[in-house]
């Protein structure tokens, strides 16, 4: 792989980490796991694209020996604007130039500011250990408060109101962060008491309240919904979504966005749609590995649709898992996430996650001894384990890139009892 290639690739991870972690950029700090996990949502939303976990960290780590896969380097360079890779390539040229050309001779001059330039690094390297030695961990006294209340019982928007008491914590500065997203992090005042965000997607989530990088407090916020909630929208950089009239999701026997929807909100359905239903609630103590989940999805019209996709989301306690379907000749795109575990298209055989996204389709889960087994149209597609105690389902999320439609829910314990049931009739 040429030189050049691998410092375009460095260039553009150092454009990602100055937009989205100015704070770590500008201090040196590597990326977490949360916040490349972060980046592979944004990615996602933004190119159609699910890259790896693993990817991700060979691709900040500089561990590649070949040049990444085209929909991979698109999706990087989607991060930062750019419509594809060669994109940000040509944009490169034009800034810096051609970066193949002979190197000059250094003259004496420039080497001498060299060394000073490198004395200066060294001193600072220097001071920055001594204070990092010196600095002593946050206290947190027992007087710190931290609590959250919603302004509606149910659905979306629907605004939080944080309530806290920092007195006695010493820090530099002192965030919220109201989900597990880095760029939910807002800076707050500690004389103050209150602090208020709006949360246009329903979800359960563990806001946090941090003093410099120390989490000092976390505690929950569920956004519930009363039944079944859709969003819709036409650009995925929007955080805005649009509300279709919720009391008409059911149509013919199954739960779908009508156009006349589309029409009324001027979306237009044919140009980068996703819909979205969500079910966010507690299922009888229902926990996320123990549980069978039946549905049957399809999509309304895929004209014009390169590579239509389809999610099943599941949110427990601790994170999320999550499933989808695909075209047969697009399961490279496919990730699945299964607890902790993610698994790339790219790296493994998902060819019987591909399928006629136009037809009816039956998915049926079962999470049995942190193992999970998925079944496309009574077919084992897949068959992983996953580690760790996840607790009680907190909700599920129907997604689909196009009008799709959801003809059944069913949720049921492994003794066969039903837990939920919805036929949408």
């Amino acid at each position: 792989m040429q030189a050049i290639e691998r410092n375009s690739i460095s260039d553009c991870i150092k454009k990602i980490e100055q937009r989205f972690f100015p704070e770590q950029f500008s201090s040196g700090k590597r990326l977490r796991q949360r916040d490349l996990e972060y980046l592979m949502e944004l990615m996602e939303e933004r190119s159609g694209t699910r890259i790896s976990l693993s990817t991700m960290k060979r691709l900040w780590k500089n561990e590649f020996n070949q040049m990444p896969h085209p929909s991979t380097l698109n999706a990087l360079a989607s991060l930062i604007d750019y419509d594809d890779w060669n994109s940000f390539l040509q944009e490169q040229n034009k800034v810096f130039g051609p970066r193949n050309k002979t190197p000059k001779k250094t003259s004496s001059l420039a080497i001498k500011l060299l060394l000073f330039l490198a004395f200066g690094l060294v001193v600072t390297i220097i001071v920055f250990l001594i204070i990092s030695i010196d600095n002593k961990p946050i206290q947190i006294p027992d007087s710190v408060k931290f609590s959250a209340n919603k302004t509606v019982t149910h659905n979306v928007p629907n605004s939080v109101i944080f309530s806290y008491d920092l007195q006695g914590v010493e820090a530099d500065s002192f965030f919220i962060q109201r989900s597990w997203n880095p760029t939910h992090k807002k800076a707050i005042d500690p004389a103050k008491k209150n602090f208020s965000e709006i949360y246009y997607y329903p979800g359960f989530h563990w806001a946090h309240l941090i003093a410099n990088d120390t989490i000092i407090r976390k505690i929950r916020v569920n956004i519930q919904t009363d039944g079944w909630f859709a969003t819709a929208k036409s650009n995925r950089l929007d955080n805005i979504p649009f509300y279709p009239n919720q009391s008409k999701l059911v149509d013919e026997g199954s739960m779908r966005v009508k156009n006349e929807a589309f029409k009324q909100s001027h979306i237009d359905p044919n140009k980068n749609l996703i819909v979205s239903y969500f079910n966010i609630r507690e299922f009888s103590d229902l926990r996320s590995d123990s549980f069978v989940l039946e549905t049957k999805v399809r999509f309304d019209d895929i004209q014009g649709i390169v590579c239509p996709y389809m999610e099943v989301k599941i949110i427990d306690e601790k994170d999320a898992s999550w499933l989808g379907i695909t075209d047969k000749g697009c399961v490279s795109n496919l990730n699945v996430k299964v607890g902790d575990t993610i698994l790339s298209g790219m790296e493994n055989d998902f060819s019987a996650l591909g399928t006629n996204m136009s037809e009816w389709q039956t998915i049926r889960l079962v999470s049995s001894n942190q193992r999970l087994k998925y079944y496309l149209n009574d077919e084992l597609a897949l068959d992983t384990d996953f580690k760790g105690e996840r607790g009680k389902i907190m909700g599920l999320i129907f997604t689909f890139t196009g009008k799709g439609a959801v003809d059944f829910v069913r949720l049921n314990n492994l003794e066969g009892e039903k837990v939920y049931s919805e036929d949408f009739n």
